[in-house]
């Protein structure tokens, strides 16, 4: 259990006001179906990024793909810095065709779940442009998630934690007045142990433990921090 629910819960019984009701329900409801967790990384965070690793796992921690992927240019260094991959680490990986050939069927129709989704998507559309393919198009939406026409719906998990942990923004571009977090400090704030990062395989591997934390017992919340603090 995570340390701060507990002291939390020694002293006041957590009370979660709607929206967080909502949170925990989905996150039960997605370990229940097994969805699948989606993590990439890439030459850069840019529109013309290249993918150079992917992994999807199910919640129960089911790995169905994990590789590198052989971009055409050189791996930026300021990109290195964040994932640690070089040129060298990806000179006998497959290219993106062959990848994306695995890669979709196993996320077609099917519910996934990306930290920062956003990304993640536009980085596997534009990939699949470069190289004559496509993803399949989106249906009308006014809200999250992205749904496309094969039915794959896409939701993005740090969206759905800043609705639970709830830390008001100080953006003024917030849509919804709450703080994005970045993955492993979300992770930390529901105990969640936190070793390696930004390598697409254990961030899979993070994200699961962080939907289990969200339909366990007692997760914490930012007013559990104020509550404690004050």
């Amino acid at each position: 259990m995570n340390p701060l629910s507990s002291s939390f819960s020694s002293a006041v019984s957590p009370r979660y006001n709607a929206q967080q009701a909502r949170v925990r329900e989905q996150a039960r409801r997605w370990l229940e179906q097994d969805v699948l967790v989606l993590d990439t990384e890439a030459t850069g965070l840019g529109e013309d990024a290249q993918l150079i690793e992917v992994a999807i796992m199910t919640l129960s921690g089911r790995v169905l793909l994990d590789t590198l992927v052989r971009p055409s240019i050189a791996v930026p260094r300021e990109a290195t810095l964040i994932h640690g991959l070089t040129d060298a680490h990806l000179a006998q990986a497959p290219r993106f065709p062959e990848v994306f050939a695995a890669l979709w069927p196993l996320l077609q129709g099917r519910t996934v779940l990306a930290y920062g989704m956003a990304f993640d998507y536009r980085l596997l559309a534009h990939n699949a442009r470069r190289h004559g393919q496509a993803l399949p198009p989106e249906l009308e939406r006014e809200t999250p998630p992205v749904q496309l026409v094969d039915g794959t719906r896409l939701h993005c998990l740090m969206q759905l934690y800043a609705h639970f942990w709830q830390e008001p923004s100080l953006n003024s571009r917030s849509q919804d007045g709450w703080r994005r977090k970045s993955l492993a400090m979300a992770a930390r704030q529901q105990g969640v142990a936190v070793q390696e990062t930004h390598r697409a395989l254990p961030d899979c591997r993070l994200k699961a433990a962080l939907v289990q934390a969200l339909g366990d017992e007692a997760p914490a919340t930012w007013q559990d921090v104020q509550a404690l603090a004050g």
